[in-house]
């Protein structure tokens, strides 16, 4: 859902587990820029689901920035960074608060994310790491848009729509034989033989670590909405056992009330 901020541009509604998963990007993305500077030539941001770049929280009217605007602040400065989005309003709205002097560092895209992946990845050069958030509204990211990012090197944080996808549509993807829109999200039908919805976010794991990601975070946190309800959980992958260590790293900075799912050691 949209509304208009107070810039008079398009802004996506967000909550308070909204500002919560954001801020773990805005802290993760910043210790990842100060480790890692010294260590590659280059350091890029990918945010495939963009959106407008900035959020209202429709029962409190307060404004914060998206995903892209707060990549666009982290300092240390990202190198350079992508932003993609399919819907031509959020673009827009998008470019327009992309400041001026930061123009030549951002490269801005309207395109399906599962199709402007490989052009994105195609521009990462030799001693360049990429970091990429990708946070879809439920089904939209196949499967093996993430595995193409698998092969290089790339860390993921990842919205696992958990509750908002799985859970609440399971059912009916059960019932119907021909339901390619999980099958797409999944990577194939396998998901037919798990037998408890929650275990889905571990299988998940384990398919994107045998697509060629070598490390993932143990804590996972999961987002509730403030009837308890679950909403989605956040996943992060690696090439590097300094990433999970980082992101292990900004879990004693969260906001309150976070659950984590845990992982066995490997």
């Amino acid at each position: 859902m949209k509304r208009k901020a107070s810039d008079g541009l398009p802004a996506r509604t967000g909550r308070i587990w909204t500002r919560e998963k954001l801020n773990y990007l805005q802290k993760y993305a910043s210790v990842f820029m100060t480790a890692m500077r010294s260590k590659w030539s280059r350091l890029i941001y990918i945010d495939l689901l963009a959106g407008p770049g900035r959020d209202i929280d429709p029962d409190t009217g307060e404004e914060f920035q998206g995903s892209p605007l707060i990549a666009l602040n982290v300092r240390p400065k990202f190198d350079h960074l992508f932003f993609n989005d399919n819907d031509p309003a959020n673009i827009a709205a998008l470019d327009a608060r992309i400041p001026v002097f930061d123009r030549v560092r951002v490269t801005v895209s309207k395109a399906d994310c599962n199709q402007i992946v490989d052009e994105i990845v195609g521009k990462i050069e030799k001693r360049t790491l990429a970091l990429a958030f990708i946070d879809p509204q439920g089904f939209e990211v196949r499967f093996d848009t993430l595995a193409r990012l698998a092969r290089h090197q790339v860390d993921v944080v990842y919205l696992f729509p958990s509750g908002i996808g799985v859970r609440r549509n399971l059912k009916n993807f059960l019932a119907n034989q021909q339901s390619g829109m999980m099958d797409a999200f999944w990577g194939g039908n396998d998901w037919r033989e798990i037998s408890d919805w929650r275990f889905f976010v571990f299988e998940y794991c384990r398919k994107l670590l045998r697509a060629g990601f070598k490390c993932q975070a143990d804590a996972v946190p999961l987002f509730k909405n403030t009837k308890n309800a679950q909403m989605y959980h956040l996943l992060y992958f690696s090439h590097h056992p300094l990433g999970p260590r980082l992101w292990k790293g900004i879990q004693g900075i969260e906001p309150g009330g976070q659950r984590k799912l845990l992982f066995p050691h490997k």
